[in-house]
């Protein structure tokens, strides 16, 4: 064999093996904004975890925080001072050095009164008074209270670190420290990024990681079945089924930080009254209806707050299905000849229009009169806020912790979304308490007396959480997830075909 051919026949096999060390990941809809302090939809923070990178972040597989961009802290004043020590030799991918001058410029940000141009920023770290350097790799954060879930919101995507200068003029390009580096973007198609040779963390196995925008389930489907794409959401049982059974594929689950539930209007007659609240505990079978519907793709909520929250926490599954029970609740009412009202939820939700037939068949059995109003999202969140509903199915996700799921939807300060219109004293008195409780075991116990509240009053009834589940090609090793369901690529490899 010449040498000619010799040099061809390496240069294709060089050619594979980039191609095969390369990560096809399809998904249903493409990234909306790729800066992260303004980014809130999962693809488009989905990209940030992989690009971008905080002063910590979470630990793999755990709602716990660990070192990142600062390698230690320390508390002062009660948790109203936190003293960071940065990593040295890290860069950002336009070669420009990592240090205090890029905390201070995240955060200035916000403290610049830009809140709303970064409402993510400023909504995480309303509580942050002034940021001061200590040197090149030091910096003292001040807060206006002692605030105990302050690390978890510093691992949230929207405290990544980006380069401090001026943004330039046009569309944003994202620059972070990150495993990968932003490489190309066909709105609409695909989003290219490409691993960071002189990555602090170590070496990144993969070469690039092309997220393809494929609507279709049938197709999506189909790519994976056929190897020609290596990742895509189960978003449906039938999905689930065919692709559990095959050797080829496996099927990767994560508990989701997510609560769907069934909410009332409190304000609204009759569900100012607490025992036709609570009929609507006895009118439906959470755990069949969740598996009828959602088999693999969800759990039932026997508790407000999703298990990653408080994995120690023994849940009881109660099935409180009983029709003569509700009656009862409604005769104490006064409402024994029933009612009518209105249902509001959202249009082209998986499940959620099964969930809306189920609760209207179940209602009339105890003579309530469910007209069902289903609508766009966006449409559906102004209905909400304007609480133009009797009762409402939504779901709630957030970072993972009990104060970001509990107090936006349960009070009414500024910005939060209590679309219940319901509100107790000492509800929001133990949430305030848990906001600031440094001590982990005493916090605990404040969120376990909130949830006690909250079953008493009955202002919404917690019905699933919901499960997610990636087909992956089994070549595919070390994918991991963020609390918030975002797939991590930083320790992915791929096994050769050879």
């Amino acid at each position: 064999m010449n040498i000619v051919a010799r040099l061809l026949i390496l240069l294709l096999a060089g050619t594979a093996f980039a191609a095969d060390n390369s990560i096809i990941y399809l998904r249903p809809a493409d990234a909306l904004n790729l800066n992260p302090w303004q980014a809130e939809d999962l693809y488009s923070t989905e990209i940030a975890v992989n690009v971008f990178e905080g002063l910590v972040r979470f630990k793999k597989g755990t709602t716990g925080v660990e070192p990142c961009l600062a390698t230690a802290w320390s508390i002062h004043d009660g948790g109203k001072r936190w003293r960071f020590i940065l990593r040295r030799g890290v860069r950002f991918h336009d070669g420009s050095a990592f240090d205090s001058r890029a905390v201070l410029h995240m955060f200035q940000s916000r403290l610049q009164k830009k809140q709303r141009i970064y409402q993510r920023l400023s909504s995480l770290f309303s509580c942050i008074t002034a940021v001061r350097s200590l040197d090149a790799y030091g910096v003292e954060i001040s807060l206006d209270r002692p605030y105990a879930p302050f690390l978890v919101a510093l691992a949230d995507s929207a405290a990544s670190i980006q380069p401090p200068r001026p943004a330039p003029a046009g569309e944003f390009r994202p620059v972070g420290t990150g495993p990968f580096r932003f490489a190309s973007w066909s709105k609409g198609r695909s989003l290219i990024l490409g691993r960071n040779p002189d990555y602090w963390g170590g070496t990144v196995r993969l070469e690039k990681i092309i997220f393809k925008v494929m609507p279709d389930p049938l197709g999506r489907l189909l790519q994976i079945r056929n190897h020609s794409a290596d990742m895509a959401a189960v978003q449906s049982g039938k999905e689930y089924e065919e692709l559990s059974r095959r050797s080829d594929i496996a099927i990767l689950s994560n508990p989701s930080i997510s609560t769907h539930y069934l909410g009332f209007n409190t304000r609204r007659a009759p569900f100012d009254r607490k025992e036709v609240r609570a009929a609507f505990l006895h009118i439906m079978h959470k755990g069949n209806m969740v598996k009828q519907i959602f088999q693999n793709l969800a759990e039932p909520a026997f508790t407000p707050l999703p298990r990653p929250l408080f994995p120690k926490m023994k849940v009881q599954p109660v099935n409180s299905f009983n029709l003569d029970v509700a009656r009862s609740l409604l005769k104490m009412a006064g409402l024994a000849d029933g009612f009518s009202c209105s249902l509001y939820f959202a249009e082209g939700q998986q499940g959620i229009q099964e969930i809306a037939d189920l609760l209207a068949i179940m209602a009339r059995k105890v003579n309530i009169l469910i007209r069902k109003v289903r609508l766009p999202f966006p449409q559906l969140v102004n209905a909400a806020n304007r609480g133009e509903h009797d009762i409402l199915l939504m779901g709630w996700t957030t970072g993972p912790d009990p104060d970001f799921f509990l107090y936006p939807l349960f009070t009414f300060s500024p910005g939060n979304r209590n679309r219940f219109f319901y509100e107790n004293p000492e509800l929001t008195r133990l949430l305030d308490e848990g906001k600031s409780m440094m001590d982990a075991g005493q916090r605990e116990r404040i969120y376990m007396q909130a949830l006690a509240v909250l079953k008493k009053d009955v202002p919404w009834i917690p019905l699933f959480h919901l499960i997610d589940n990636l087909a992956c090609n089994r070549r595919v090793r070390g994918i991991s997830f963020t609390p918030l369901g975002q797939v991590v690529f930083r320790e992915v490899s791929k096994e050769s075909t050879t």
